[in-house]
């Protein structure tokens, strides 16, 4: 998977296209960022889409500034039955410092 950039302290945009994808037995896929790749981890970030199309995902200066060195994210669907499946490779966050002072 290739590394996504967030921009730390300000809002960052990452494009998610999901337009091939056939929801007719999915219920959602969720894009979860964590710090660690342990089990136990929580997510910083959880977008969820829950039809195809193509997303603009919003991280806010807020959720850019929880993320620390070495996270990193996925993909899970859910289908109607509840059974969860990871469905990409685990990529890698490069944070990247901003100059930006919003922190609201």
């Amino acid at each position: 998977m290739n590394a996504l950039r967030i921009d730390v302290g300000v809002h960052t945009i990452l494009h998610v296209n999901l337009t091939g994808v056939d929801f007719a037995d999915i219920e959602r896929i969720i894009f979860t960022v964590k710090n660690s790749s342990a089990k136990n981890s929580k997510p910083v970030i959880e977008k969820t889409f829950t039809e195809s199309g193509f997303y603009e995902v919003i991280i806010t200066p807020s959720e850019s500034l929880k993320l620390a060195d070495g996270a990193e994210y996925d993909f899970n669907q859910v289908l109607k039955d509840g059974t969860r499946y990871k469905i990409s490779d685990t990529g890698k966050i490069i944070l990247r410092k901003s100059v930006g002072d919003f922190y609201g």
